[in-house]
């Protein structure tokens, strides 16, 4: 940005210094002529120039209105003209004629107004091969649009005929002043081209090293994603090995003890044995559904069909029928309305703290608590089993982990010993509930 202001100051100092040199060029004959009709001398400057001046009106006016058309248009290019290629190209070449004809009108005593409009359009023109084709015109007309070049061709009076008129002193100071502002425009192109250059040279070197960052960010976030699709997938295996194992887990268990109940009344009470026979077989046919979701990476079949719950009421019913233990069940969390991977998270805890409780602990009895404090949610089970010796993490406690892990939550368990000296196993879930809109607790 400041490299720009710079290149617009410039150009704006060498635009003012051409005028300058312009309305020199243009006021120095017509004010001569003027002079030489009025001391009548104009035999004598006719004899020396050996041709006849044009009107001293007709330079001023076309050289310095053709000057003030392409500023106009130097600058309009840059604020109303559209993007499309070929308006940009129209309004390059109108500046190109301008720029001829600037120098025709002046007699081409001064070629430097080229340098202008190729300082102009070298910044403003990007496609290269255009860019070449202007720069090739505009030199071809600074260095043979001159007087002194073209005096066997052209037709007119050569500038120093005009200078001749005055005294040696006056001669001197026009001479002088004509020789510093071709020298200026000259240097402040110079100084133009340098930082243009200079500052492109500079931009290549930043986008190149933005580049290779690029290049190198592109790399790492392909590196990236490939780990992520590893983790997803070795997430999602984990994921759909939690659900078959926490449904087959707690089902399996359900119809095992079902079983051993069923074969104790067998022969005496077969009606009661079928309808533990029946049980058992709702319990395999709703297993077998929730490992079919599973696999599909839907939800267990109860928490889709209803609400948590009414889920966690139907699942401790169902485990009491063919499980013979006493749940004792106590909820003051209000409404157990959650996000989908929250309840989720719920439901398969207190399942697998369940069938933990009978399979590994002989449980008969298994008290679970839901409470909430805020946003907090706690899951306590414990049951009067036998216990654990040693408590490793099994597949199931792994799993549950991984669950509150997700939810940034914790997961306690161990040995429980009562002061009445009952014994048991406890677990203890506690993670941070997102807030639903429209929702609050009791």
């Amino acid at each position: 940005m400041e490299k720009e202001k710079r290149l617009a100051q410039l150009l704006a100092l060498m635009s003012a210094l051409n005028f300058s040199v312009i309305l020199y060029y243009a006021l120095v004959p017509w004010i001569t002529t003027r002079r030489i009709c009025a001391s009548f001398s104009g035999y004598d400057f006719l004899a020396f120039a050996r041709q006849i001046p044009p009107r001293p009106w007709i330079v001023p006016l076309l050289a310095i209105g053709q000057y003030f058309v392409l500023c106009v248009l130097s600058y309009a290019k840059l604020k109303w003209i559209t993007e499309k290629f070929m308006h940009r190209l129209f309004v390059c070449f109108l500046e190109l004629l301008l720029c001829a004809g600037i120098i025709i009108s002046l007699g081409f005593y001064y070629s430097g107004i080229a340098l202008v409009v190729l300082s102009d359009l070298v910044h403003y023109v990007r496609n290269s091969f255009y860019r070449l084709c202007f720069i090739a015109a505009l030199v071809f007309m600074f260095a043979f649009g001159q007087y002194e070049v073209i005096f066997p061709f052209a037709r007119g009076i050569a500038f120093n005929a005009y200078l001749s008129y005055y005294n040696p002193v006056v001669k001197g100071i026009l001479s002088g002043a004509e020789s510093f502002m071709a020298s200026m425009n000259i240097l402040l192109f110079t100084v133009y081209m340098i930082l243009l250059f200079t500052g492109q040279r500079a931009e290549n070197t930043r986008i190149k090293k933005l580049n290779d960052k690029l290049n190198q960010a592109n790399e790492r976030l392909r590196d990236y994603a490939v780990n992520m699709e590893n983790m997803t997938e070795m997430r999602e295996r984990n994921r759909l090995a939690r659900e078959i194992h926490d449904t087959l887990g707690h089902t399996l268990t359900g119809i095992i003890m079902g079983a051993d109940a069923a074969l104790v009344v067998f022969d005496a009470l077969p009606g009661e044995a079928k309808k533990r026979i029946e049980l058992i077989a709702q319990t395999a046919r709703d297993g077998l559904n929730d490992v079919r979701r599973s696999i599909n990476a839907l939800r267990p079949d109860a928490i889709e069909k209803n609400s948590l719950d009414e889920a966690l009421k139907t699942m401790f019913s169902n485990f009491h029928l063919t499980t013979s233990a006493q749940i004792h069940y106590t909820q003051n969390a209000g409404e157990l309305r959650f996000a989908s991977d929250e309840e989720d998270t719920i439901y398969r805890i207190v399942q697998e703290g369940m069938t933990n409780a009978v399979r590994h602990g002989h449980a008969t009895e298994i008290s679970i608590t839901i409470t909430r404090n805020e946003n907090m949610l706690t899951i306590y089970v414990d049951d009067n089993g036998v216990g654990c010796p040693s408590v490793s993490e099994g597949f199931g406690l792994r799993h549950m982990k991984e669950r509150l892990d997700m939810l940034g939550g914790l997961l306690v368990c161990g040995n429980r010993e009562g002061k009445d000296g009952s014994r048991g196993f406890y677990l203890l879930a506690n993670f941070p509930v997102r807030e639903r809109e429209g929702m609050h607790s009791d």
